[in-house]
């Protein structure tokens, strides 16, 4: 279990295996997103609040992708805990999509296309905050369309990348 006190950063390491995909022989090329979760929900059902997220902002091809930030920074991820959140126990759960075979459809060879590398921990949030986590989803639901992940060459347009769920959490905002 890891302790946080809202607002606060939160460091988020990925492995320094290099090869984590066995198909791509390298490490990801994608966006990240990162989500809460009440821990006595179990993640079951429309529970999950996504917190931040990180794309490719669209100037730079490649070196843009939150997986480029991740390996330049030492393979960490530094985001903030939105600060009104209630005080408790919740399932981070932190995931990269890897765009690296998304050029080719999945639906009939599942070895290809995009795949999502999620990872949960427990954290203890701590602080003042009084708003319960807002927009919650299901996390299956929110992929079932992406089980057949959109085509998208890495390198055209990355900006253009749609990722999953709603908007992030916003302190103060509905």
């Amino acid at each position: 279990m890891m302790t946080a006190s809202s607002p606060e950063d939160i460091r988020i390491i990925w492995s320094k295996e290099k090869k984590i995909s066995p198909y791509s022989g390298n490490e990801p090329t994608g966006p990240c997103i990162f989500w809460l979760s009440p821990l006595e929900k179990k993640g079951v059902g429309k529970v999950w609040s996504k917190i931040h997220e990180y794309k490719n902002d669209g100037k730079a091809s490649g070196s843009a992708w939150c997986s480029a930030k991740i390996a330049s920074n030492g393979d960490f991820y530094e985001f903030n805990i939105p600060s009104d959140i209630i005080p408790g126990k919740y399932i981070l759960r932190s995931e990269i999509i890897d765009l690296q075979e998304s050029y080719v459809s999945n639906y009939k060879d599942y070895a290809m296309g995009a795949h999502i590398y999620p990872n949960c921990l427990v954290l203890d949030i701590t602080g003042n905050g009084t708003a319960p986590l807002k927009n919650p989803v299901s996390i299956l639901e929110t992929y079932k369309p992406y089980y057949k992940m959109p085509m998208f060459p890495i390198g055209t347009d990355d900006s253009k990348f749609a990722l999953p769920g709603p908007a992030p959490y916003t302190s103060g905002k509905p």
